[in-house]
């Protein structure tokens, strides 16, 4: 089997690498919420961390029959790496999962990564090899949708207005696309507040900054193409930014949207300001996405208290669900190598 890696700019290779990923969620994932070929694309092409992708080319110029990517983390947990594998649903149980696998364990070892990690669809060929492997599972990922359109009326007024009395003492302020330089900083401070959530054992906390959020949230968003729409809850005494909500739409499937981060630091809880986002986040995009129909969101099966405020807005839960596993890379390497050929 010949194992090929992705060359940046190498055009006809990541639309057969995209052209893979896009066929697994149509056999795997067909009522989750749509991607487009262009968002897929660009995982491929701009990794959120520095990454490789290797695939497997088909016989027909121009196409693939699998992809994996390898995230080598560089600024947290630089001793584990994250995977994930695609193999073309018509190509399935011929070995090539297990033989990109090792090759990527390879690729961990040779970096210094110690564990894999990745997320499988619950109910698929996915989660079927994760448990043939003897993976460890970790967390469970419940996944919401809200339907725009079936929220009776002036549901969301009444929780928005309930959740202002209770976070009196603070205002709040938005902006669409690239985070403003005056409030970098604060936004950074927010998302440190998510290394409160759960998380994998032995994760490190994540360390945001200004530079952090413009190279790996702006820039990376500019690069996607994405409509980003975020508000924030600023604190009147102190004028600390305590809470942000973002949503992120893809202009080419505009009927979607997708629920980004929503967190509250650690001092400012307790004035339901995450309700409060998220309704005034609704409010918003009535006007500014008129197409959109229906929202996505993704918490930690224990993060007890967002999935409440998700409910009470009228979420629900999204089958099929995500779970977490992982795999020592000594472990992968132990066992029978796979014949493959890399170049």
């Amino acid at each position: 089997m010949q194992i090929e890696r992705l060359v940046p700019g190498d055009d006809a290779a990541v639309r057969a690498c995209a052209d893979v990923s896009l066929a697994v969620l149509a056999s795997d994932d067909p009522s989750g919420p749509p991607v487009s070929a262009r968002v897929v694309r660009c995982w491929y092409e701009y990794p959120y961390e520095p990454a490789q992708t290797w695939f497997v080319p088909g016989s027909v110029p121009g196409s693939a029959v699998a992809v994996y990517q390898l995230r080598l983390p560089d600024m947290e947990d630089r001793g584990r790496a994250g995977l994930s594998i695609d193999v073309h649903p018509a190509w399935r149980r011929r070995g090539i999962g297990r033989a990109l696998l090792r090759h990527a364990a390879e690729r961990a070892a040779e970096d210094g990564r110690s564990v894999l990690g990745g997320e499988v669809i619950i109910g698929t060929a996915g989660e079927a090899f994760a448990d043939v492997l003897g993976a460890t599972p970790g967390l469970a990922d419940a996944r919401r949708v809200l339907s725009l359109g079936e929220l009776p009326p002036g549901h969301v007024a009444r929780l928005r207005d309930g959740a202002a009395r209770a976070a009196a003492g603070y205002s709040l302020v938005s902006w669409a696309g690239r985070t403003p330089d005056e409030y970098l900083a604060g936004f950074a401070g927010v998302f440190n507040a998510l290394n409160d959530g759960p998380r994998e054992a032995g994760r490190e906390d994540r360390v945001w900054d200004a530079r952090r959020i413009r190279e790996r949230i702006d820039d990376l968003t500019e690069l996607f193409g994405s409509r980003t729409h975020c508000i924030a809850a600023v604190h009147a005494a102190t004028g600390e930014m305590a809470a942000v909500t973002r949503v992120s739409v893809d202009p080419e499937i505009p009927h979607w949207g997708r629920q980004l981060i929503t967190a509250v630091t650690r001092p400012h809880r307790g004035h339901r300001l995450g309700l409060l986002l998220k309704a005034a986040m609704l409010d918003w995009l009535a006007s500014a996405e008129p197409a959109m129909a229906r929202m996505a969101t993704w918490n930690a099966a224990a993060n007890r208290h967002m999935i409440a405020i998700n409910e009470a807005l009228g979420y629900e839960l999204l089958d099929p669900q995500i779970q977490h596993y992982e795999l020592s890379v000594a472990e992968v390497l132990a066992a029978s190598p796979a014949a493959v050929r890399a170049v």
